[in-house]
């Protein structure tokens, strides 16, 4: 008897010994969630030496500098209020390990390394084409649209544990398609969607178990100048149109079926869009209007505009992210050199404030 006791007091003090190692582990995660332990990306696009430049994210949203890494190639420059004429420049892997820029400058693609906080060039290749000006990840899939050149195209690598690309396949775009601007993976991975603003079509490219792309289907976009794309939830596809409006879309077989055509929100240049991890909210930003607007999508992908001006940024604001839990906001004004910071909820948001002097090239944000 007085053995068992011994065993189960033993057996007691485990316990709580293991528990108090997962709640020192606990708080331990959460100090670093409070100190935020999180990052901002931006890309420079600066010419000739492109970088990306590091923020750490704190509890609040704001940002605080950490580093600038050269990516090995070359960006654009100022060229205009949108040098790239893109969305999705710079994208995060979705373990949040890698991060792929282009290189449009010098018609390259480079992948970065983010460990611990640290951020590290780990490779350039071609981009198998002129112009990159934007990428679509899907697992060790990556995908680089070449916007320029006597035919536009769309070229595929895999990546491996290094950081280095393999080329898979390269697939040119129709004849007469006219400048490209964004490129997507579906959520499966089976197909990539390209918007062609400048000949007002949406491309899907089916993708093989090889990962190689095969020939596009090309329809007709419900709203003028198809920019931004992002997918929500059950296949619904949302595109934000530089005219002025967004439109939603069933994703089926090869094609897109139309749910809400054109809904306008009464601003100019409606090319960016950020959806919020529910994908219930969209925030558009208008180029032309200096401001953002914010969009309700319901449960089966029909948009309803929430408020024309969410938020009123000045400037000329292009690119976006959201933090991965949705409660920050962040926009670039390339013009201005900044980053705008805001506090989502919702449809609403809410100015928290900026970062300045940044290149009058930067184009490309993703955000954890």
């Amino acid at each position: 008897m007085y053995r068992k006791g011994l065993f189960l007091r033993g057996v007691a003090v485990s316990a709580l010994t293991f528990g108090l190692l997962i709640g020192l582990y606990a708080l331990r995660v959460s100090a670093q969630d409070a100190a935020g332990d999180n990052f901002v990306y931006v890309m420079s696009n600066k010419n000739p030496a492109n970088s990306v430049i590091q923020y750490r994210r704190a509890s609040n949203g704001s940002l605080t500098w950490v580093a600038e890494v050269a990516t090995g190639g070359g960006g654009t420059g100022p060229t205009a209020v949108d040098p790239l004429g893109s969305q999705d420049s710079l994208v995060l892997s979705s373990d949040g390990q890698r991060l792929f820029a282009v290189d449009a400058g010098s018609n390259e693609i480079s992948v970065l390394g983010t460990r611990s906080g640290r951020l590290t060039l780990m490779s350039k290749s071609g981009s198998g084409g002129d112009f990159p000006n934007s990428v679509g990840v899907s697992g060790d899939l990556v995908y680089v649209l070449n916007a320029k050149g006597n035919t536009p195209n769309i070229t595929g690598f895999r990546v491996d544990a290094a950081g280095k690309l393999h080329w898979i396949a390269t697939v040119d775009l129709p004849l007469g398609s006219v400048g490209p601007n964004d490129i997507r993976f579906s959520h499966d991975g089976s197909e990539l969607v390209v918007t062609v603003s400048g000949s007002n079509e949406i491309l899907v490219f089916p993708v093989g178990d090889n990962g190689a792309a095969g020939s596009p289907v090309s329809q007709t976009s419900a709203g003028a100048s198809p920019f931004g794309v992002r997918f929500g939830h059950d296949g619904v596809v949302l595109i934000s149109e530089a005219a002025g409006s967004v439109s939603s879309y069933h994703q089926s077989d090869d094609m897109l079926d139309v749910i809400s055509a054109a809904v306008a929100d009464t601003q100019k240049a409606s090319c960016w869009i950020t959806v919020t991890r529910s994908a219930r909210f969209a925030y558009i930003s208008n180029t032309g209007s200096g401001t953002v607007s914010s969009y309700n999508v319901n449960g089966n992908g029909e948009l309803t505009l929430q408020s024309a001006v969410a938020a009123n940024t000045g400037g000329a604001p292009i690119d976006s992210s959201l933090s991965r839990d949705s409660r920050f906001f962040y926009v670039l004004d390339s013009a201005g050199g900044r980053i705008l910071i805001y506090r989502a909820d919702g449809s609403n948001l809410s100015a928290l404030g900026q970062i300045s002097s940044l290149p009058t090239s930067i184009q490309g944000i993703a955000a954890q």
